[in-house]
């Protein structure tokens, strides 16, 4: 198999926009991720400013019957290597459901782990239950087959302190950390607020149209805001606020691809095509919730480049991520500032990004192939390989978990603590909590 380097250079030219240029793409993440269009003409961002460069700076310096009351094991974590405790969700209702079919047209799949905040761990799965009548989605009322499930855990000792489910329409479902330890539930019929204490504030139900069309929820780093997705075929959108369940009025873009929100502003790629020079164009765009867009990177196909994949880690910093590296930018008012780059030779980003609240710590999952045979013409299969946390003040790993060691083969959620201090992570029904280093970096494992 070959092997495919990845190398990352950042340009800033004198009046017009920061490039971030990759080296190899791999043809699944261009047919995934790239979509040809049409040109049209976009602003450019200006060059970084004083403003722009302090924040830098400062980013620099800054640098059984279980359930309810179960404890599960649990370890004195005098280093990395063991977690803070271990608990199997099978002991609160995890089956391994997998939805067969009933998915498509709906990519909405959201993190099933996320901290409500220092003190509370929210874990979610999805089951099926046995139905003897069929669910009709007219009644909303009517006890539906598929259930979202909501385990609430101590996340200093990994007590279960109360579980929640909901029916729902279809095997979508999860839930978002929304502020103050209040959270949301997202499903493909309803947006729900609760408080801390499970009470319901508000609710937010989808019309029958809206969920028929509904295409994704994406929500921003720190949880206030959602950009709900709908494909009519023709692709809709609407910014919808979750300490208000507000919903904006609903606008249409067909030319949006590949995207990220934080809460002001959407960053997304487009792909035209230039018939005149034979090339394609890839450009990272961001575009202010007033509708102001500008261009944010862009690259020439087919050259020593790429502009990757764009993701908020908060409203400041969005990373541009693809098969072999990423890249971290400041981004203040039309601004930026490089921050962090790392690359992998023979690994790649599977997943997206997971980015503690604030953004100031972040971790990658690394896939690896394992296997295979060419003589035999066996393709191998992927593994996970490691997790690595990077603080973004201190611009360096801190943590890194070996999934061999481990003996974790994939992950079905990671979360950071809101301060970064913990890592969790879910592996076949299993939930680890690790306890983070402050600076040093670390590596689990003898």
């Amino acid at each position: 198999m070959e092997k495919r380097k990845w190398k990352f250079r950042i340009s800033v030219f004198n009046d017009k926009e920061i490039s971030m240029r990759a080296v190899i793409w791999s043809q699944i993440n261009q047919t995934r991720y790239w979509t040809a269009q049409s040109c049209s003409g976009k602003g450019r961002g200006k060059t970084v400013n004083f403003a722009a460069l302090l924040f830098a700076c400062a980013l620099s310096l800054a640098m059984s019957s279980l359930g309810r009351g179960h404890k599960p094991d649990q370890h004195t974590a005098k280093d990395a290597n063991n977690p803070l405790w271990k608990l199997d969700l099978r002991s609160v209702g995890f089956t391994k459901f997998v939805p067969k079919g009933e998915q498509w047209g709906l990519h909405f799949k959201p993190n099933s782990l996320c901290f409500s905040d220092r003190s509370v761990l929210i874990a979610t799965f999805i089951t099926r239950e046995d139905a003897t009548t069929l669910a009709r989605r007219d009644q909303p009322g009517e006890i539906l087959p598929l259930r979202l499930h909501g385990i609430f855990l101590d996340a200093k000792v990994g007590s279960v302190r109360n579980t929640r489910e909901w029916s729902i329409t279809r095997p979508r479902g999860g839930i978002v950390a929304v502020d103050g330890g209040d959270f949301a539930v997202l499903s493909p019929a309803t947006i729900a607020l609760y408080s801390r204490d499970l009470s319901l504030l508000k609710e937010l139900s989808l019309t029958a149209e809206q969920q028929s069309k509904l295409w994704d929820f994406h929500s921003s780093p720190t949880g206030k805001t959602i950009l709900a997705e709908y494909h009519y075929p023709e692709a809709a959108f609407q910014w919808i606020d979750l300490n208000s369940l507000q919903a904006q009025p609903i606008w249409h873009d067909d030319t949006l691809a590949s995207i990220s929100i934080s809460d002001n502003a959407l960053a997304s790629t487009w792909a035209p095509y230039i018939k005149s020079k034979g090339v394609t164009i890839h450009e990272v765009l961001i575009r202010g919730r007033d509708g102001a867009e500008r261009i944010f990177c862009r690259d020439v196909a087919g050259e020593e480049a790429g502009c990757a994949l764009p993701q908020f880690l908060s409203n400041d910093l969005l990373a541009l991520w693809g098969p072999h590296g990423f890249s971290v930018v400041a981004v203040v008012g039309r601004d930026s500032v490089p921050i962090l780059t790392e690359s992998f030779r023979d690994e790649w980003l599977g997943h997206p990004i997971f980015p503690s609240v604030d953004g100031k710590r972040f971790a990658v999952a690394l896939l690896a192939y394992k296997g295979g045979s060419e003589i035999l013409d066996i393709d191998p299969h992927v593994v996970l390989k490691r997790i690595v946390v990077y603080d973004v003040q201190n611009r360096q790993a801190v943590y890194t978990f070996d999934a061999k060691i481990q003996k974790i083969k994939d992950v079905a959620g990671v979360a950071l603590s809101p301060d970064g201090s913990q890592l969790a992570i879910l592996s076949d029904g299993v939930l680890e909590v690790f306890r983070l280093p402050s600076e040093r970096t670390d590596s689990i494992g003898p």
